[in-house]
C-alpha cells in the first residue's frame, strides 16, 4: 500500500521549479530591455554624430568654395591688370 506522503506532492515540488522559471524569464526580459535601451542610446549618439559630421562637411565645403572664388577673383584681376598694361 502507498501511504500518504510517499507520493510526489505536486504543489510542493513545483514551487521551486516555477520560481526558477519565472526568475530566469525575468532575467532574460530585463536583459532584453537593457539591450534595447542601449541600442536606442547608441542610435541616438550615431544620429548626433552624423548630424555634426554633415554640418562640419557642409562648412568645409562652404569654406573651400569661398577660397576658390577668392582665388578666381584674384586671378581675374591679375589678368585684367596684365591686359591693361599690354594695352598701354
Amino acid at each position: 500500500q502507498i501511504e500518504h506522503g510517499d507520493l510526489f506532492d505536486f504543489d510542493q515540488e513545483v514551487v521551486p521549479l516555477l520560481e526558477v522559471l519565472v526568475g530566469k524569464t525575468l532575467e532574460t526580459a530585463m536583459a532584453e530591455v537593457m539591450q534595447s535601451e542601449e541600442l536606442a542610446v547608441l542610435a541616438e549618439a550615431q544620429e548626433k554624430f552624423t548630424q555634426q559630421r554633415d554640418a562640419e562637411l557642409a562648412e568645409t565645403q562652404r569654406l573651400e568654395a569661398e577660397a576658390l572664388r577668392k582665388l578666381q577673383e584674384k586671378q581675374r584681376r591679375l589678368e585684367e591688370k596684365t591686359r591693361k598694361r599690354e594695352q598701354t
